[in-house]
């Protein structure tokens, strides 16, 4: 990081140390020769020293030809003419210039600069330049401040420059900024790269405000990104407004009033902005008592710069300028305290802002004429910008590596949920999380509910240990389970040995599903059996309707849950499996609703009564005649037990029971077939 910033500061003196290499100033008594640099190649030298003045006259260049001219006074340029003889600042004059040593034939540029606070720039007698209007007092004195170029072919080997200004409404007064002579490749051409430089800086200064902005928008916990973006912003206004005047080049009616404004900005907003973004970073080094006290001081300095005109307004600058100073002096205060504790990032911000710091007071020494430099705070704040640039990235690297981290480990923990509440009911509730699931929420759905349970698992339970149970238990739901997913269902609770599964509607994937299940145990027990344990045995039972799903319990401990009255005959019906030594029993409303039956076997085992139910209930048995599986031989007798069911509710009882023995003989493993014969028997015998 040292060596980073070390790079930055070489880059940063690349730029600015050029501006400290001293002025000259040639001009004395309005007169300057530069025959020394013409000649020469590309050269450019700014008309500094000693130009006339004339106080409270608007003197063209007629009227210094016709020598009616008064007696000149001569003005230190760049300066104030209120610093010569305690003129006042407010009021208007004359100011020129005579060059000599010209090359004939040559042509030159003149940059201009901006002056305080209206003038006419008049060259070789003819006016090419004006900013604002002139006046003689405050009423017919419009201000601008709008820098210029000119060009010109040199004459006779000399130039006179007249130059008429007037101002009431700043402090200082006159031709503040160099006025810089060359060749015209030289002077256009630096013209143009203190234009582009402007740009670049005001370029920067607005894109990272509003990243800092949008971070702060988008994660509006991110306070320290508001005071930097904000910080940026106010800088901006100020560079836009001054220098070069950038918001003049493209917006020649700007007001000079709200421009003005732009420029103080810094010295009441982001004085207490960057004050609060250092005691953001480093809170425990800061003061809030201090920090309060700076910050009733800048918003009533603030309320007094934006709401009085600016030419009372900027007599307060000095003012402005040693609160400044003082809170620079308190800042890195806290700087050094977070320093001295090892605080992270303090070394880097601690070098920026010393950096920063000084192009601050180059800012002030120069726009008070102490010394010929030109404004570089922005250049110090983008030094900072780099700093706090790197500072984000290495920020948001470590939170992306976090962000990564705690996204695998809420995939994970959301997998492992899955496991206790399916996604699937959720989805049924219209919740995306876990997170957001609240006491009470329910809908109602048509759905199918599929109960499976072991059969005389109690007995098996009795002869195996705890571990050995749930090693079994979870042996053969990992072989059922999954077939529930694949035909579109899924398990909403394990109950013991038993298992309760959803499926949408229509009920043909749940039916499909409870075949799938008898042939997962058939593959089951063929494993059971190689390994010498004894088979086991499936019953379902499967009806479908309207049904409530939601949650219960209370705020610390709840789950979800499915209420409905199909949930209880699809129990019963599982429970009626061992009653008619079926596998798979459905109601017959779910097997009328199926869409598609084909290759589902099925036989009627007619109107059953069901334990909680007032009204009997017609059932259906689903077989299954794969791989001549257990249920082979009711499928060769399907068509006789069928015509006995008839008759039985034909009230045929002794027809019935003939073909029931019959199909009895052949399969006396028919459960179903032997109620039945025994009810016709009984029915015959009553009758």
């Amino acid at each position: 990081m040292r060596k980073t910033l070390a790079n930055n500061v070489r880059i940063l003196c690349f730029f600015i140390l050029p501006v400290f290499i001293p002025a000259q100033s040639p001009a004395s008594e309005g007169k300057i020769d530069v025959k020394d640099f013409s000649g020469t190649g590309q050269w450019s030298l700014n008309l500094d020293g000693e130009w006339e003045f004339y106080w409270n006259e608007f003197l063209g260049p007629s009227d210094f030809q016709s020598g009616t001219t008064p007696r000149p006074e001569y003005i230190s340029i760049p300066g104030n003419w209120n610093s010569v003889n305690s003129y006042p600042s407010h009021g208007y004059a004359t100011l020129r210039l005579v060059i000599s040593g010209l090359e004939d034939n040559q042509t030159y540029s003149i940059d201009i600069p901006e002056m305080l606070t209206s003038f006419r720039f008049f060259l070789n007698g003819k006016e090419v330049y004006d900013n604002g209007m002139t006046g003689e007092d405050r009423g017919s004195s419009v201000p601008r401040f709008r820098p210029g170029l000119v060009s010109f072919q040199s004459s006779g080997g000399s130039a006179e420059i007249v130059c008429q200004i007037s101002n009431f409404d700043h402090r200082n007064s006159g031709i503040w900024r160099s006025v810089k002579l060359g060749t015209e490749q030289k002077v256009s051409g630096a013209k143009r790269n203190k234009l582009l430089l402007e740009l670049f800086i005001s370029s920067v200064l607005l894109t990272i405000s509003l990243f800092h902005l949008g971070v702060f928008i988008y994660r509006n916990k991110a306070t320290a990104e508001l005071l930097f973006g904000l910080s940026c912003l106010i800088l901006f206004f100020r560079t836009v407004s001054t220098g070069e005047q950038l918001i003049n080049q493209l917006f020649p009616l700007f007001p000079w009033g709200l421009a003005r404004r732009m420029e103080y900005s810094p010295f009441f907003a982001v004085a207490p902005l960057f004050m609060a973004f250092i005691s953001v970073l480093f809170p425990d080094e800061a003061s809030k008592k201090i920090n309060r006290v700076f910050y009733g001081i800048y918003i009533a300095m603030g309320a007094f710069f934006i709401l009085f005109p600016v030419r009372i307004s900027n007599n307060a600058i000095l003012l402005a300028e040693l609160m400044l100073l003082i809170a620079m002096g308190y800042t890195l205060s806290i700087l050094f305290r977070a320093l001295a504790k090892k605080r992270d990032h303090s070394f880097p911000i601690i070098m920026a802002f010393i950096i920063l710091a000084l192009t601050s007071i180059n800012d002030i020494l120069f726009s008070r004429q102490i010394i010929n430099t030109s404004y570089m705070a922005p250049l110090g704040f983008i030094l900072f910008i780099i700093i706090q640039s790197q500072m984000l990235t290495r920020r948001y690297a470590s939170s992306f590596n976090e962000v990564t981290s705690l996204t695998h480990q809420l995939k994970e923990l959301n997998e492992s949920l899955s496991r206790f509440v399916p996604f699937q009911f959720l989805n049924y509730l219209k919740k995306k999380s876990i997170l957001d699931v609240n006491l009470g929420d329910q809908v109602l759905e048509d759905m199918t509910i599929l109960f499976a349970d072991i059969r005389s698992f109690t007995s098996l339970s009795e002869v195996m240990t705890p571990e050995e149970n749930f090693r079994f238990l979870n042996s053969f739901l990992s072989q059922v389970v999954p077939v529930i997913r694949q035909q579109g269902g899924f398990v909403d609770k394990f109950i013991g040995d038993a298992i309760m599964a959803l499926f949408p509607f229509p009920p043909d994937q749940a039916v499909r599903a409870a075949i799938e299940l008898q042939r997962a145990v058939i593959r089951y027990n063929a494993a059971r059996n190689r390994a010498g344990y004894q088979p086991i045995s499936l019953g379902v039972g499967i009806h479908t309707g309207q049904l409530m799903l939601g949650t219960i319990g209370e705020t610390n401990r709840m789950e979800t849950t499915v209420i409905a009255d199909t949930v209880n005959i699809a129990s019963r019906l599982e429970e009626l499996t061992k009653t008619y030594g079926a596998r798979i029993i459905i109601s017959k409303d779910l097997f009328d609703k199926m869409e598609d039956k084909s290759g589902i076997l099925s036989r009627s085992l007619g109107a059953s009564a069901v334990k909680g139910k007032a009204a009997p209930l017609e059932i259906v048995e689903i077989l299954d005649d794969e791989n001549n599986g257990p249920d082979i031989r009711k499928v060769e007798n399907l068509s006789n037990f069928e015509k006995a069911v008839d008759l039985i509710k034909e009230r045929e009882y002794g027809k019935a029971a003939v073909i029931l023995e019959q199909v009895t003989l052949s399969d006396p493993d028919d459960r179903a077939a032997a109620f039945f014969l025994s009810h016709c028997r009984e029915a015959g015998g009553n009758g």
